[in-house]
């Protein structure tokens, strides 16, 4: 796989490194808004423990994200 980049000269590498850098940075971040909207209500109502909560929305937008690939999107 390395060798589709083995043409790129030093900038263009810094400018596609520096773009993966900023949509690892959104993901992470839409993550957390995204946790966050799903288990405050099941928090809030006290119907489950926030650890708990917070454990099983990791996990299930863990497997919706390996599982579902882009069709979740």
């Amino acid at each position: 796989m390395l060798h589709l980049f083995a043409g790129l000269d030093l900038h263009t590498g810094l400018l596609l490194l520096l773009a993966l850098a900023f949509v690892l940075f959104y993901e992470a971040i839409n993550g957390f808004h995204d946790t966050a909207n799903a288990v405050a209500t099941v928090i809030y109502t006290r119907a489950m423990r926030s650890q708990l909560a917070v454990v099983m929305a990791a996990v299930f937008n863990f497997l919706g994200v390996l599982l579902g690939g882009l069709s979740v999107a």
